[in-house]
């Protein structure tokens, strides 16, 4: 089971888990210029993409890129193989927002689950993971949620904040 998260990993615990509602849906994350995106082709920066581009995805294998989108947002920094082995790459900058897939024994760790989709600044330590202004990205299109690997790292695209498992302390 994949969890996805929206609260610090120091004040999490694993009950009391409830759906998180947002009163207005809107579209979350984005990716840095200079990010290498896998598609049909090998890797392609994401800034080369274009709608029609053949992107490889977690959920579909092959999928169809509809729309490449430009926002502005604060930035996260996350340092080469802060998540794992080649997780990423090298380093990869994500809005503060953007979800991130974390396995292994660090989402046992933290979460207390075999995997966990959690927002960057979350994960910021200061060192590994860090907040570093604000920058434009790119936000990837498709016709659902699915997860792309941008420099190796696992990124959800298309989430909003609908089913968000929110884990608050239990009293």
């Amino acid at each position: 089971m994949t969890v996805q998260l929206r609260q610090n990993a120091e004040t999490l615990a694993a009950t009391s888990a409830t759906p998180v509602t947002a009163s207005k849906p809107g579209l979350k994350g984005g990716i840095a210029r200079g990010t290498h995106i896998l598609t049909a082709k090998g890797e392609v920066l994401i800034e080369k993409l274009n709608p029609g581009d053949r992107i490889i995805t977690r959920e579909r294998g092959m999928a169809t890129l509809k729309d490449v989108t430009r926002v502005a947002a604060g930035a996260c920094t996350i340092r080469s193989d802060s998540l794992g082995l080649a997780r990423p790459e090298c380093d990869t900058i994500v809005t503060e927002c953007q979800h991130v897939a974390v396995r292994d024994w660090r989402a046992e760790a933290l979460f207390d689950t075999a995997g966990a989709l959690v927002p960057a600044r979350r994960l910021a330590d200061g060192k590994h993971i860090a907040a570093s202004g604000e920058q434009d990205f790119y936000r990837l299109g498709f016709d659902a949620p699915l997860t792309v690997y941008a420099n190796g790292l696992e990124v959800p695209t298309g989430r909003t904040e609908i089913d968000v498992i929110e884990i608050t302390h239990a009293d």
